[in-house]
């Protein structure tokens, strides 16, 4: 194995395994949002089916911001080291097969801080990385190849959770009876499940990207067996 092959993949490897870390740090605080909204909307059941007495204030979840600035934490340092994992991973592309990719290092990190343009581009920076990294680069041309269905799997969860945040968190603080807030929780239990749902496939997708790059210096019989798409 080539020695800046080498170093390459064991590079890309640390900071995939930091990465799955935060990811899992971001999978628990969704995991303890759920519980406490969960816990939150028994309370806010009971309290619509009393009236509330003059002075009385419909029962409010007291620790969602702590959580929340929590979350906002974790996405935040989840973001930054995805960025340097997707740096290295993409830039590994050039060491094997053909040596060629669909972008290059800089807008494939590029394009990620760039408004809607992240939203079509950031898919086809991933899609490019996994067949590439599944096939060893073994061509030049990957656009017309479809996308597994991981892939696309936890690309729609992750827009969905990204889209039902802002709207419950707008949504909440109009949100003065305990019916008005019941209906809230009700979508933020949604987005919760989502969010859990959108963190767990993250973690595959780093993790299947790694252990394809893994495999860069393996003959080709010892590569992860190919999927649907790559195979087309």
């Amino acid at each position: 194995m080539p020695p800046d092959l080498r170093t390459a993949r064991r590079a890309e490897h640390t900071v995939a395994r930091w990465t799955t870390y935060f990811l899992f740090a971001c999978l628990l605080l969704e995991a303890g949002t759920l519980a406490s909204t969960f816990s939150n909307r028994v309370e806010l059941r009971v309290a619509a089916a009393e009236p509330l007495f003059p002075g009385q204030a419909a029962p409010n979840d007291a620790g969602r911001p702590a959580i929340g600035n929590l979350k906002l934490a974790a996405l935040l340092g989840t973001g930054l080291v995805w960025l340097v994992w997707l740096r290295r991973a993409y830039r590994n592309l050039a060491l094997v097969g053909s040596k060629r990719s669909r972008f290059s290092t800089r807008q494939a990190v590029g394009y990620w801080f760039i408004p809607l343009v992240n939203l079509v581009l950031g898919y086809q920076v991933m899609k490019d990385l996994w067949l590439r990294s599944e096939s060893m680069n073994d061509r030049d041309g990957y656009d017309d190849l479809p996308a597994p269905a991981l892939l696309s799997g936890w690309w729609g969860m992750s827009l969905t959770w990204g889209v039902l945040e802002p709207v419950v968190a707008a949504t909440a603080r109009n949100a003065r009876t305990p019916l008005e807030l019941t209906n809230v929780t009700d979508v933020a239990l949604v987005g919760s499940v989502i969010g859990i749902v959108a963190a767990v496939l993250a973690i595959r997708v780093v993790r299947g990207i790694d252990q394809r790059q893994q495999c860069f210096s393996s003959s080709p019989q010892d590569l992860p067996a190919p999927s649907r798409a790559a195979r087309h």
